[in-house]
Formats: structure tokens, C-alpha cells, sequence
């Protein structure tokens, strides 16, 4: 295509070149003659001189004209190509080229040089222009703009309820933590001494002594101090006779000096139906108690006594 525009040029009058002289035609057609911002198009330059001139084409914008931000752009390389002619010298270029600019907007390309017989002219192509329409409609004035929209009212935000809800929030999260572990403290398991001593306590409560009752009081203390022994010795079980229970506590025979005996009097009570007066009842329950109390401090003092040696160590 670019060939066939080429070649479809016509040449017009001689152009002005610098001094000396060189009789040079040039022709330029632009395709197309009008067009948008940013629409590239093709210029074809075309040039005559005498026989055996060398003509040179520029191969990059003029410096002066691509200063401009909205310059006209050269895209690429120009494609030159000579044309046969019997007579003299003929060349063509085609330049591809983007404008930026509406209106008259010059191609931007540099002088052309010739060189003739030891002599060098120069064609100029500064005043060579390329018509750039804007693409806006013709009469932008009758466009109505709309009306500006109102102001958007940004109300305060109201941070208080939301506070207000996290503050109850958190407050009933604790509260709820609170009551967890009043629960599980409530209903931790006490230790073997402290749960004796409660049971202890609640026996006597009872007052079974000052209704007649000793042997049942008797008995009952007993029975806590077996509770203890078995949960706080090794070795010791439950299900023990009281036999058994002396064989199994000889580590704690020098705290409980005269288990052997408190075991035997309350298993008379307990299994063959012995009476015992109120006296004698309150006397067997403290000696239970007693016993109790005696083996707590062995434990203690051992465990004293091993975290001492630890510590030393």
C-alpha cells in the first residue's frame, strides 16, 4: 500500500534549498489529510534530483518540534525505497506518524539532505501540516449540566449505647467466670485431714453424747478415722478388718500410739452390741479424733523434712 501511494505522488514545484543551489523536486501527500488526536497516519515524501545525487531521509522527528509534550510522534523507522527514473535521481519515504494535537499540527520531520557534484542542499519540511479535528461535539455550549447534588449530612455517631453494651458485656462475662469458680471451689474434693475434720465436727453437732447415745457417737468417730486412714496411708483400704488395718499401719504406729486398742473397743461397740457409757462414748470419738490429728503432723513433718533435704541439696 505504501508503495502504491508512493508511486501515485505527484511531484510539485522545486523546493527552496540552501546555498549552493541543486534543482530538487518534492511531493507530500498525507493519508489521510484529516484526522483524530491519537489517530496515526502515513505521510509520503517524495523527491527528485539530477542524476547521481544521493538523497537522505531523516529518520527520527526534528528536535525542536518533539520539545512539545502534544507533539506530533514518529512511529518507527521511515521506509525509503528508490524509484527508477532514466533522467535523474527519484526517492521515496513513508513516515507513520500520531498527532496530539486539534488543528493545524506540523509532521515534525527534518530537513531533507542532497548531495550533488561535491555540493550538499537541504529541502526543508518545517512548514508541512496534517489538520487534527477534536472528537467533541460541535457545540459542547448546549450541553446542560446537571443541577449539583446536595450536601450529604453526616449525622454524629452515638457511641454511648454501644459502650454501654460492651461495658455489660464484660461485666456479665466475669460474673459468669466468677460463679464458675465459686462452683468448682465449692465442689473441689477437700483433702483427706480437712474432709475428717468436717465429718468430725458434723458428728458432734449431733449432741449424741448428751442424748445417751456413746456408742453410736463411739462408732462413728471410728468410722472417720478408718475414712482417713485409708485415704491418707498406703496401704491402708477401706474394706480393711481392723486387723488387717494394724498389719497395714505399721509406718504410723509411733503417731497413732494405741490405735490397736481404740480399733478394738469400737469394733465391741460396733459388732457385739457392748454398752458403753456416755463418758466412756466421748472418750473413744476424741481419742479417734486425736489419732487423726496425730497422723496429719507425721505426714506433715516428713514432707517438711524432704522439702528441707531438697533445698540443701
Amino acid at each position: 500500500m505504501i508503495l502504491a501511494l508512493g508511486f501515485s505522488l505527484l511531484l510539485q514545484v522545486a523546493a527552496p534549498i540552501a546555498q549552493p543551489e541543486i534543482p530538487v523536486q518534492l511531493g507530500v501527500r498525507t493519508t489521510p489529510e484529516t484526522v483524530t488526536v491519537g489517530q496515526r497516519f502515513i505521510v509520503i515524501v517524495r523527491v527528485r534530483a539530477p542524476a547521481g545525487a544521493t538523497i537522505e531521509f531523516p529518520e527520527k522527528s526534528d528536535s525542536a518540534a518533539t520539545a512539545l509534550p502534544t507533539a506530533t510522534q514518529m512511529i518507527g523507522k521511515p521506509v525509503v525505497q528508490p524509484i527508477s527514473d532514466t533522467l535523474g535521481t527519484t526517492m521515496s519515504a513513508a513516515y507513520r506518524l500520531a498527532a496530539w494535537d486539534i488543528g493545524p499540527q506540523r509532521l515534525g520531520l527534518s530537513d531533507i539532505v542532497v548531495r550533488h557534484n561535491g555540493q550538499t542542499g537541504y529541502v526543508s519540511l518545517v512548514d508541512r501540516t496534517v489538520f487534527v479535528r477534536s472528537v467533541l461535539p460541535e457545540d459542547s455550549a448546549l450541553r446542560v449540566p446537571k443541577p449539583p447534588r446536595p450536601l450529604i449530612d453526616i449525622a454524629p455517631f452515638n457511641w454511648l449505647p454501644l459502650a454501654l453494651l460492651a461495658a455489660a458485656l464484660v461485666a456479665a462475662a466475669l460474673l459468669w467466670r466468677v460463679w464458675v469458680w465459686y462452683r468448682r471451689r465449692k465442689n473441689a474434693p477437700l483433702d483427706p485431714f480437712s474432709a475428717a475434720e468436717r465429718d468430725f465436727a458434723r458428728i458432734e453437732a449431733m449432741g449424741l453424747v448428751q442424748s445417751g447415745e456413746g456408742e453410736r457417737h463411739a462408732a462413728l468417730m471410728s468410722d472417720v478415722m478408718r475414712e482417713y486412714l485409708a485415704a491418707r496411708v498406703p496401704g491402708i483400704e477401706r474394706s480393711q478388718t481392723s486387723a488387717e488395718l494394724l498389719g497395714s499401719s505399721r509406718e504410723i504406729h509411733s503417731a497413732a500410739a494405741g490405735i490397736g486398742e481404740l480399733l478394738w473397743a469400737t469394733d465391741l461397740v460396733k459388732f457385739a452390741a457392748r454398752r458403753v457409757s456416755p463418758e466412756e462414748g466421748e472418750r473413744l470419738g476424741s481419742a479417734a479424733r486425736a489419732t487423726v490429728r496425730s497422723v496429719e503432723d507425721y505426714f506433715l513433718d516428713r514432707e517438711s523434712e524432704a522439702e528441707e533435704q531438697e533445698a540443701a541439696a
